[in-house]
This record gives structure tokens, C-alpha cells and sequence, in this order.
């Protein structure tokens, strides 16, 4: 599952191209730091001769609002048929999960930024995928976001790869 996640920016070379594009653009309305369903946040695309940056509201409307998509069945699912191919990807630091109502910080080792692959609607809202648990993540919950390599996510936008789980070097951290 993911439910909320955390981005912030840093001087890194990704975050300036991502800021860079931002300002370019003009968006200035996105959630930064602790991410919550329902807010504006920054997602990668897929563009012509590489990859852009957009804002869009996480989650879709349906009977209730839709923040997750199970990569497994999302291909079959009447709610996001029409949107199989609008991929996308979500830039954070790591996403939060709780376990006997402990808030747990979830990060790659070894890696500033995480991807989660995603979808996106023509109404501007977003998704994100996620997957059967593995590793020690299955002890925290039994879903667990689409999390992407920088590399992954290139492949991912392009249509590459397929999105699968990767619990490989997580790193968990018990937030008081």
C-alpha cells in the first residue's frame, strides 16, 4: 500500500532539472515534505524525446477516491482500462506505512530518491501501483508500492519494463 509519502528537493542534480522544469512551467501549487492522498504532487511523463514534469492531484474519483492500483489486475479493471498506457512516474525520498499503529519510514538504501511507477488521468490525478510484498517489507504490510531506480523509471515510462516489485535494500525507520 502507500498512503502517504515524503518529498523534498535537495541541491542534487535531479531535484535542480526538476525545479528548473517546474519554474519553467510556472507550477508552484504541489505538496512537498510529508505527501498526502488527495494533494497536488510532482510526477514524471513520458515526452517525445525523454521525460517531463507535471503536478497532479493523487488519486482518482470512482465510488470513493482511488489512491492505489494493484499492478497485478490494473490492465483488466474497468477504472483504469483507459488509462493503462498513460504512465507515470511519482518522485519521493520514501513513503510511510504503519504496523500495529507505528509509523514506519520506508527509504532505498543508497538512493536520494525513489520512484513509484504510476498512472495518470485525462483529468490530471494519479495513481500509484503497487504490488505483493516481499523481504522484510512483508512484515510491515502486504502491499507495497512500485518503487523504481532512476534507470527503472526511464525504462518504465518507455515502456520497457513492466512494473514489478523490487523490496531489495529498504531501509526502515520507526517515526516517533
Amino acid at each position: 500500500m502507500c498512503g502517504r509519502y515524503f518529498i523534498k528537493l535537495d541541491e542534487s542534480e535531479i531535484a535542480r532539472k526538476v525545479m528548473k522544469r517546474l519554474q519553467q512551467l510556472s507550477i508552484t501549487d504541489y505538496a512537498i515534505n510529508e505527501v498526502f492522498p488527495s494533494q497536488k504532487a510532482i510526477v514524471l511523463i513520458p515526452k517525445k524525446n525523454g521525460i517531463d514534469v507535471d503536478v497532479k492531484k493523487w488519486g482518482i474519483e470512482s465510488k470513493s477516491l482511488l489512491i492505489n492500483a494493484r499492478s497485478e489486475t490494473y490492465e483488466e479493471k474497468y477504472t483504469f482500462k483507459k488509462i493503462k498506457n498513460n504512465r507515470c512516474a511519482i518522485i519521493a525520498n520514501g513513503f510511510y506505512e504503519w504496523n500495529k499503529k507505528k509509523k514506519i519510514y520506508i527509504t532505498k538504501e543508497n538512493e536520494s530518491y525513489i520512484y513509484f511507477a504510476g498512472l495518470y488521468d485525462s483529468n490530471n490525478h494519479f495513481v500509484i501501483l503497487t504490488g505483493e510484498s516481499e523481504d522484510d517489507m512483508k512484515k510491515i504490510h502486504n502491499r507495497t508500492p512500485i518503487l523504481l531506480t532512476h534507470q527503472e523509471m526511464i525504462e518504465y515510462l518507455n515502456f520497457r519494463i513492466d512494473p514489478i516489485v523490487n523490496n531489495q535494500n529498504l531501509r526502515f525507520e520507526l517515526i516517533e
